[in-house]
């Protein structure tokens, strides 16, 4: 069923453990109280070079005045820049209810989780159960602010219990085996080798635990290791880790039920903690069975493996395929074979704004273009839509919504938004919505995304090297005073005509034209009035000649004209149409001088295979007649 009510999420990484859980508990509270989500995600801080200059375009897609609250995982964007951006925009352009989910520096209403407290209560485990007394703690240096407060609990249980750490106890280290054995090394420097380690997380806990092992520990019989986060790695191995729950579905479900009373105007506290727990397992001592045998994981491991591959196989094939796309409609029509392979997905819409490849004014200035049409700041173009593995028609709407109604109607979806772009350039963005709303996001997605910006950026590029590249031909073929063609120009096409004429065994004619007394303008009235003169009469023959004619001017007065397949009658009408060109302009001009011209033409026999020599011989005969005439009409003037 359709539901108008919106919550907006805004949140960096999606494909992460942290942020799909957050936000599946947000989508399915959110549709408990009626509401569906819309996610805003971006991939910021990560080193892609020039495709990640343009992240912050993220900031455009939101429509405030659809959302009914927003939530903004703050503490999910490396990038302090887009941050703040998004902080200024909340602040600037969002009217309605604000949660922040994070643990620090919060402006607004948050909710929190707190998974530091837990390493009091498993330090006191490992004193209190198990009667360790040389505990150490292996913190981390790439995330310091975090384990330093995890720290502070771990010293607080030791001295809760009168033991006090020894000056080899702690250890700050990195995400490397070498550090881990370091750490190791380091620990054993007390005067009795430790009792057990206290790690920041799993990672540090898994490195550590395979350096031990490695030197020879068992563990947890010589060394009790512990981490946080609740990995599926660590509970897994043998001994399953001992850890700290992530309760990051939990977190979300949190974050909408405090943005429920903001939104009926309750109050609310400033900060909402969800508190992780402390969970239990094998490598601090604790004997207890395992529910579901590691093979199933060594199982999910080697598939995902073999997925990764493939996506990697498959992201580098659909590059090497776009590469040879050169029409935005033949790129999606095979982009939809790329989407119908995407796990899980049920809705796939490409959206473009209607300038997504305009070009720049400089560019239309510099190339004398005018644009057709300005396209409106307002249309956005739904140029590929699939909605469960069926494709439909192609539509534009207006940037008041993200998609059309008819797509949000009868719909329940949590659709995820992704903005597409490259450096600043703007294209549009993608919706993707999952089967039974389980968010499915995986990295290779990310790859795709890459290409398929990539491509947008390359046709829009080839829009204005096309312009360019039409631009400069103009200005080698092109005579720049009248706009036909010039001699490079007419010797490029003769050949052309010259072949089809051979083909169709059509007759050729080939026409003179020289403009009278240019001489006599120029040196009366000026060159300016000479030129304009000549472009009178280039006028003339383009409002007369038929699209496969080719008109050229060579030098100062003189105009060239070959024609196929026309009959003398035809050769006279044209001429016939020239004058009478020229003389309306004379009638409404108020010019001083008449402009007038002479002409000649000769026509080769029906059927004929003519050479450029043949037609060098043609304007010769009808240079002759243009000469001819030439000299009536000097006589014409003297009497």
């Amino acid at each position: 069923m359709y539901h108008n009510k919106k919550i907006g999420i805004f949140i960096s990484h999606i494909m992460g453990f942290y942020q799909k859980n957050v936000c599946q508990g947000i989508i399915d509270k959110a549709l408990e109280y009626g509401y569906t989500a819309e996610i805003f995600a971006s991939m910021d801080g990560e080193n892609l070079g020039d495709y990640s200059l343009g992240e912050e375009s993220i900031l455009t897609l939101p429509n405030f005045d659809d959302l009914s609250g927003v939530i903004f995982a703050s503490e999910t964007y490396p990038n302090e820049q887009l941050k703040d951006q998004i902080y200024s925009l909340l602040k600037e352009k969002c009217h309605c209810p604000i949660i922040e989910i994070a643990v620090y520096k919060q402006q607004f209403p948050s909710v929190s989780l707190e998974n530091n407290h837990p390493f009091f209560d498993i330090t006191e485990h490992l004193i209190t159960e198990h009667h360790y007394k040389n505990i150490c703690y292996f913190g981390c240096a790439d995330e310091s602010f975090f384990s330093d407060a995890r720290e502070k609990f771990y010293r607080d249980a030791l001295k809760k219990h009168g033991i006090a750490p020894h000056a080899h106890s702690i250890y700050t280290g990195t995400y490397t085996a070498q550090s881990a054995a370091e750490a190791l090394r380091f620990f054993e420097e007390n005067e009795t080798k430790p009792d057990a380690v206290v790690c920041y997380n799993d990672k540090l806990a898994l490195l550590l635990m395979t350096a031990a092992i490695s030197a020879g520990y068992h563990i947890p019989e010589d060394l009790a290791i512990t981490g946080c986060d609740h990995s599926e790695e660590g509970q897994n191995l043998t001994p399953s880790l001992t850890t700290v729950s992530f309760p990051v579905y939990e977190l979300g479900e949190a974050s909408v039920e405090k943005l429920m009373k903001l939104i009926h105007e309750e109050n609310v506290p400033a900060i909402t903690v969800v508190h992780a727990q402390m969970v239990l397992e094998n490598s601090c001592g604790c004997s207890l069975t395992k529910e579901t045998p590691a093979i199933y994981f060594e199982q999910k491991l080697t598939s995902q493996i073999a997925s990764l591959e493939s996506s990697i196989l498959s992201s580098m094939k659909m590059s090497a395929e776009f590469q040879n796309i050169a029409d935005i409609d033949e790129a999606m029509d095979l982009l939809e074979n790329y989407v119908h392979s995407i796990p899980n997905c049920s809705e796939f819409y490409l959206c473009l704004y209607a300038n997504w490849d305009s070009v720049s004014q400089h560019i239309l200035e510099l190339t004398e273009n005018e644009m057709d049409f300005e396209p409106s700041q307002d249309e956005i173009i739904l140029k590929l839509s699939l909605r469960d593995g069926k494709r439909l028609p192609e539509c534009s709407f207006t940037k008041r919504s993200l998609l059309p109604e008819h797509i949000y109607r009868q719909s329940d979806s949590a659709y995820l938004y992704f903005p597409l772009f490259f450096k600043n350039k703007t294209f549009g963005y993608i919706a993707l919505a999952y089967e039974n709303n389980r968010i499915d996001y995986h990295f290779q997605l990310v790859h795709w995304f890459m290409n398929i910006n990539q491509l947008l950026k390359r046709l829009s590029d080839a829009k204005r090297t096309s312009i360019l590249v039409s631009h400069l031909e103009d200005i080698y073929t092109k005579d720049a005073l009248t706009g036909l063609y010039n001699k490079h120009g007419y010797l490029h096409r003769e050949t052309l005509l010259l072949q089809e004429a051979a083909e169709n065994q059509s007759t050729v004619t080939c026409f003179l034209f020289d403009l009278n007394r240019l001489k006599y303008i120029n040196d009366h009235y000026g060159h300016n009035e000479g030129d304009f003169a000549i472009q009178v009469i280039g006028h003339a023959l383009s409002s007369v000649t038929r699209s496969t004619d080719i008109c050229a001017r060579f030098s100062s007065d003189e105009f060239y004209l070959l024609t196929m397949d026309y009959t003398k009658e035809d050769a006279d009408e044209l001429l016939t149409r020239v004058y009478k060109y020229l003389d309306n302009y004379n009638k409404i001009s108020h010019k001083e001088y008449k402009i007038s011209a002479s002409d000649g033409y000769a026509q080769s026999t029906p059927g004929a295979s003519l050479s450029k020599e043949d037609v060098k011989a043609l304007f010769s005969k009808a240079d002759e007649h243009m000469y001819q005439q030439k000299q009536i009409f000097h006589q014409d003037l003297d009497k």
